[in-house]
């Protein structure tokens, strides 16, 4: 753990300004909230130490408060990444549209780099929990513990971290951030049996080794990792040591894709 914020305490030092069409501050008990009091609004907010982050995982917990929201319009929010003054990443949700959005912002303006549907997006008043892995120039995306999206820009390669919200056609948009979590990068790496396929496990990264269990359609494991000559080691069920299967046979499907798999040692 790098960083975490539960905003209980305002003393932590998030940013509390009062502008004619912003609220931005601590919300008691337990929340840090932005509201937006206009249309095509937006506002964001850096974590208070303003510390360079590069290769992290980053969460937030957020939720849209119903009762100090219009009732009509759109509007977006969620977290910023290697953020230097206009340019930055976010990865953003609307609960009314179901939509997410990975957003790159320069000078110019905000494009948009990926962007989707999640059924999974709950409605106002609930926590959704999103996530970002950024390693190098490659960013992983989830929404509650499923992964979204992934994306490869090198433009940006560190920088700080924070909050973001931005109204549409909504007059007032008001979000209320329940944690915030900085941490050392933890990928979380999941592999399946394409449909037809089966797969030898072995104790090491080569068929020289003994098999030690087979693989079937349909099944999913955990990876740990890969071999520089592209074999996965996975937890094996029931046992207390790894397993490795190769990749280059073509029957499994990896999230993230391998080529962002950590390299580990037999």
């Amino acid at each position: 753990m790098l960083y975490q914020d539960d905003f209980t305490n305002p003393s932590t030092g998030w940013e509390a300004v009062t502008f004619d069409n912003y609220f931005i501050g601590y919300h008691e008990p337990e929340w840090y909230h932005i509201e937006i009091r206009s249309a095509n609004s937006k506002a964001v907010v850096s974590e208070p130490e303003r510390r360079s982050v590069a290769d992290a995982t980053i969460e937030l917990q957020v939720f849209t408060n119903s009762a100090k929201t219009a009732t009509e319009g759109d509007f977006r929010y969620g977290l910023v990444f290697r953020r230097s003054g206009d340019q930055y990443y976010a990865f953003t949700i609307s609960p009314r549209t179901k939509k997410w959005e990975v957003l790159k912002s320069s000078p110019n303006g905000l494009e948009i780099l990926q962007e989707g549907v999640e059924e999974s997006i709950h409605d106002l008043d609930v926590d959704d929990l999103l996530r970002v892995d950024a390693q190098g120039s490659n960013f992983l995306f989830h929404i509650n513990d499923r992964l979204v999206g992934q994306v490869t820009d090198s433009d940006y390669t560190s920088g700080e971290v924070g909050l973001y919200a931005q109204s549409f056609d909504s007059p007032t948009t008001h979000i209320h951030f329940n944690t915030f979590t900085i941490r050392d990068l933890t990928l979380s790496l999941m592999c399946s049996i394409n449909e037809g396929g089966t797969v030898n496990v072995r104790s090491g990264p080569s068929k020289t080794y003994p098999q030690i269990a087979v693989l079937s359609s349909g099944d999913t494991v955990k990876a740990l990792g890969k071999s520089p000559n592209q074999w996965i080691q996975i937890v094996v069920e029931g046992s207390n040591e790894p397993g490795w299967v190769s990749y280059s046979e073509g029957y499994m499907s990896c999230t993230p894709s391998v080529d962002l798999f950590p390299i580990v040692s037999p």
